[in-house]
């Protein structure tokens, strides 16, 4: 198993001002009433559609905070927790929900905690479940989360609030960290889940399924060093790191990369 294909943690913002203000309270919105471009949203009864830790639980209580919380680059920011389908399918049905909201929980505080900010940062995140749509196996359960974080944190040294920024150049990449800590966040989770043997059991439902294909397949070792199994949709997106939607494959993944 290649821990990099465990879970997609993307990052992307909004810029302040009319136009931009305008996009996000669309996004909040989709976010709030669909599951995907396809898929109306589901409701429970008696659950709000969205945790709040510090944003809000609705679309006009994210948006005035996201304007009251701005920095002067930064409206917002939206993270996504995206399990691999063909791992979150060995968890329990009953499970995959408080699977993704812990992952979403214990990555968010782990990931402001190693970069060294003790006051940690409001947020809230909506749960999505869709279902895939690739070509080779679509209609599998891709339950995942959007997070909604502020410009700004509070910064408890300076005592005020200071510019929330996600950095990726040669001395320091959050992208990266994100990507690491939730990566250790999953193998935590699937073992506790899933089982001590969580690898082996995916190791052999990807043989399996190569084997249907008539395909052969060797096994690598988990601490492969092999190429970046992502792609991009298109030459658009690799120029601009820009992905608005997601789509999972067997064995390939599109991950989008954010440069700050």
């Amino acid at each position: 198993m290649d821990r990099r294909q465990m879970c997609i943690a993307n990052v992307q913002y909004k810029r302040p001002g009319a136009t931009e203000s305008k996009r996000a309270n669309g996004l909040l919105r989709y976010l709030t009433y669909r599951e995907s471009h396809d898929e109306q949203a589901i409701y429970v009864p008696g659950r709000e559609r969205w945790e709040d830790h510090g944003m809000g639980r609705s679309v006009a209580e994210i948006a005035a905070r996201c304007e009251a919380l701005r920095s002067e680059h930064v409206l917002m920011f939206s993270l996504v927790f995206n399990v691999n389908p063909d791992l979150i399918a060995l968890v329990a049905p009953e499970q995959r929900e408080p699977f993704v909201r812990e992952l979403t929980v214990q990555t968010t505080a782990a990931f402001f905690a190693a970069r060294g900010i003790d006051t940690g940062v409001e947020y809230s995140f909506v749960l999505h479940h869709r279902q895939t749509t690739d070509a080779q196996e679509p209609g599998r359960h891709n339950p995942h989360t959007h997070v909604v974080l502020p410009g700004t944190f509070y910064d408890e040294g300076l005592g005020e609030r200071t510019p929330l920024y996600f950095s990726r150049n040669r001395n320091i990449d959050h992208i990266a960290l994100l990507h690491n800590l939730t990566e250790q966040q999953m193998a935590v989770q699937m073992e506790r889940y899933v089982g001590r043997d969580w690898e082996r059991q995916v190791d052999d439902l990807s043989e399996r399924a190569r084997r249907s294909r008539g395909e052969t397949w060797n096994r690598q070792p988990r601490t492969s060093t092999a190429s970046p199994p992502w792609t991009f949709r298109s030459e658009s997106e690799k120029r601009t790191g820009d992905c608005k939607r997601y789509v999972w494959r067997r064995h390939a993944l599109t991950v989008p990369v954010t440069e700050r």
